[in-house]
């Protein structure tokens, strides 16, 4: 559609039918910035519940590399936070962080372990979370145009990384984690790999795609460092189609996989019952957040 300020935008929003605006200061809210998607998520911690999923997809350009007064002029977005929430929290999709063991985390050597592992952006600024039950600490790079946008708009928005809400999701949704299970979370231009032992993350890493050979290459030389190729069992999530011809591809090497299933601990508006339940699995599980 063509927003008011002639800017082009794909806007699908799936709520409960009694939702209202008026009633936002008993609800915790959520904004996944990836690169060409924005997802807003308004939620009740009290029942479990996501009462509204809208997503804006920008197929031009990305999200992440605009500079603020471009970001500004997506009124349709920023109307959509403007009223008050009972807690705000930004979350940044996209391959720009690391996960740290907590024994090495030293807040003044941050920047020196990202940069070991990422080359960080200009004009930018390190961020870091703590997963806790996992005794790791997860490091981001944010630009600062896009900082400039949360904190105009959301002065006081906890900001955090998908990958740390990946990875507890993963943990929280499997009661059991086979050594031999990859997690695979596809993004638009990049992949998460999380693998679990003995109930810790014995692997997690991001890779940038250019096509779905890349994917699967990628896949394979892991699958093939942890010594888990001949009986690799596949969960993938992300927002990719059954008949896509990646699954295709996939079929020819790793015999035993299956689409991730959606959350059971949360509901869900009715309007998302079409949706297929390995779509927006980070964004459906902001409530493990906190």
């Amino acid at each position: 559609m063509q927003t008011e300020n002639n800017l082009l935008l794909d806007i699908k929003h799936y709520a409960d039918s009694d939702y209202s605006a008026e009633s936002n200061f008993r609800y915790k809210y959520f904004l996944v910035i990836a690169p060409q998607q924005m997802i807003s998520v308004v939620a009740d911690e009290q029942i479990n519940r996501i009462v509204s999923l809208k997503t804006y997809t920008n197929k031009s350009a990305s999200f992440l590399d605009m500079d603020y007064n471009d970001l500004k002029l997506y009124t349709e977005i920023t109307n959509d936070f403007l009223p008050v929430y009972k807690s705000k929290t930004v979350i940044i999709a996209d391959d720009s962080s690391i996960m740290v063991p907590d024994a090495l985390n030293n807040v003044s050597e941050l920047e020196t372990y990202y940069k070991i592992n990422r080359k960080p952006f200009n004009n930018a600024q390190f961020l870091y979370h703590r997963l806790d039950f996992q005794h790791m600490v997860n490091v981001f790079n944010i630009r600062n145009e896009i900082l400039k946008f949360v904190r105009f708009n959301m002065p006081t928005a906890d900001i955090m990384h998908h990958s740390l809400l990946f990875i507890k999701a993963c943990h929280y949704l499997n009661s059991t984690h086979a050594d031999e299970n990859l997690y695979l979370n596809i993004n638009a231009d990049s992949i998460d790999l999380l693998q679990f032992k003995d109930g810790q993350v014995n692997f997690f890493n991001s890779f940038k795609f250019d096509n779905h050979t890349d994917i699967v290459y990628y896949i394979l030389a892991v699958a093939e460092q942890l010594g888990i190729t001949n009986n690799l069992q596949l969960t993938i999530y992300g927002n990719v189609e059954s008949h896509d011809s990646l699954f295709a591809l996939l079929g020819k090497y790793c015999k035993n996989m299956h689409l991730g299933k959606r959350n059971t601990r949360f509901t869900y508006p009715i309007a998302l019952e079409n949706v297929p339940e390995h779509f927006y699995f980070t964004a459906l599980n902001v409530l493990l957040c906190e």
